[in-house]
């Protein structure tokens, strides 16, 4: 799998940093990981939506960092692209949270086509939904992505770090997309946790601050980087 590409990689009060929200495109096809608040207009920058025929979106959950962006996505892509997006879910129960979002957010649920996890192919991609431990009063998913060359797992939010214990030393996970915190609030995995089985395999993103995200590159972990207009990949200056 293609390294994926970064609209924004901050927690929810890391505004300077940008939402938390990436994707992969292959040629006519755009598969989208949350749309955080002004996702639209960074896809529109950086030529994102360019050519683009089909779009799959995948919603780890639905705290406001991760879905503020999501109604006006659906409206431009229907009414200025006409594309209808695919919202990829995992569970009749999943679905239907994501369809309540809309209705109270006033977007028309006819905007949009609903596909399960199990029937999503990119070339030879797959995902898979996995229910994971973030905050009680929601229904929260890491995905873990998987092709031919093997399994990547993208942690969205979570506070279970013994699952990254568990897979950091399984050869067949290429990376581990996580979260570094080091005000965790008890929902977030601790960047302490993670320097702890500090590993290649890591790249870290949705920083809490910016002092955890210089801290990161000093200790010498990957991290998420940000596309610019030339669709190149920046790190923030220290």
């Amino acid at each position: 799998m293609e390294q994926l590409k970064f609209l924004g990689m901050g927690g929810a009060t890391n505004v300077n940093f940008g939402g938390n929200s990436c994707f992969i495109k292959s040629n006519n096809t755009l598969l989208l990981v949350d749309i955080c608040e002004d996702a639209t207009r960074k896809l529109l920058e950086n030529n994102v939506l360019s050519n683009i025929k089909e779009v799959y979106i995948v919603i780890t959950h639905t705290h406001f960092d991760h879905v503020a962006g999501l109604g006006v996505l659906i409206w431009y892509l229907n009414f200025e692209l006409n594309i209808k997006p695919n919202i990829i879910y995992s569970s009749k129960k999943n679905m239907n949270v994501i369809k309540k979002l809309l209705i109270v957010t006033g977007v028309d649920i006819e905007l949009v086509n609903f596909i399960k996890d199990k029937d999503f192919y990119l070339n030879d991609l797959r995902i898979k939904l996995k229910l994971t431990k973030h905050t009680p009063e929601l229904l929260c998913y890491g995905i873990m992505f998987k092709d031919s060359y093997g399994m990547y797992y993208y942690t969205g939010d979570t506070n279970d770090i013994d699952y990254i214990r568990k897979i950091v030393n399984n050869s067949n996970v290429k990376k581990i997309y996580s979260e570094a915190s080091e005000n965790t609030w008890g929902v977030h995995i601790s960047y302490e946790d993670l320097l702890s089985i500090k590993n290649d395999k890591f790249i870290l993103m949705h920083f809490d601050s910016k002092k955890t995200y210089e801290r990161a590159l000093k200790d010498g972990f990957n991290t998420a980087k940000i596309i610019n207009k030339n669709d190149q990949e920046i790190n923030y200056e220290l």
